[in-house]
């Protein structure tokens, strides 16, 4: 049977998105305190940061959606800083603005727009991510026909509900799939748990768990996996 999809994880497979995140914060952090002065009586970046933490450990639904618990984080602080309920949900929505669009300003990989427009000429291709990242501020949403992602559905991978998404979306089965990842739980081993052909891109060189069988597709350069992708696609022909 022929692959007739791709899906690709995002943060930390088709960009680091750790200096990215680290700004975004920072940003929204000033900017969210200069409006609202008693939010940084109470905390200090770092402290917001772990409030946040401890509040998904909380609340772990909401933890599966990280947009929500980052908004519901700066509702709550604002309305410990004294601001009412409904100043303190636009605050907290403008403060998410502010940090989404930093969090989307990214440096994408050498090899990810050759990648992903070769792969586009050829087949499907859906996001299934865990993060927030936006697509279209990114400027890559026009090589992707879909971005299924924690939020929307309400559970983060492992569990299998973006990849069903992903696979209705497209209406293939999962052999006609492959998945590209970083994370050995989250992406590989969920992939082929459901049937999926599973690539893992340990881009920083992390190590497998001992725990889990070892996967049947790595790359150890994202620049290989153009070529890796036609040898599965010839193999499922």
């Amino acid at each position: 049977m022929a692959i007739k999809l791709i899906t690709f994880d995002l943060d930390d497979t088709l960009w680091n998105p750790a200096d990215a995140l680290v700004r975004a914060e920072q940003v929204c952090y000033d900017w969210i305190t200069e409006r609202c002065s008693g939010i940084a009586d109470l905390y200090s970046l770092s402290g917001l940061r772990q409030y946040r933490i401890e509040l998904g450990e909380c609340y772990p639904q909401l933890a599966q959606q990280v947009s929500k618990l980052r908004e519901e984080s700066l509702r709550r602080v604002a309305m410990q800083a004294g601001l009412n309920r409904d100043d303190a949900a636009e605050l907290a929505q403008q403060a998410f603005d502010v940090f989404y669009r930093e969090r989307s300003r990214l440096d994408l990989f050498d090899a990810t727009l050759p990648l992903l427009n070769s792969l586009k000429q050829r087949l499907p291709v859906i996001a299934v991510t865990n993060g927030n990242a936006d697509l279209e501020l990114i400027g890559v949403d026009h090589l992707f026909d879909a971005c299924i992602t924690a939020d929307a559905v309400g559970i983060a991978k492992p569990a299998p509900d973006m990849f069903h998404a992903a696979l209705q979306h497209a209406g293939v089965e999962a052999h006609e799939c492959i998945h590209i990842g970083d994370h050995p739980h989250n992406d590989v081993d969920a992939a082929r748990q459901l049937g999926i052909h599973a690539i893992w891109t340990p881009l920083y060189q992390q190590t497998w768990p001992q725990d889990l069988a070892a996967p049947q597709y790595q790359i150890s350069a994202l620049e290989q996996l153009d070529e890796l992708i036609q040898q599965i696609e010839q193999a499922h022909a």
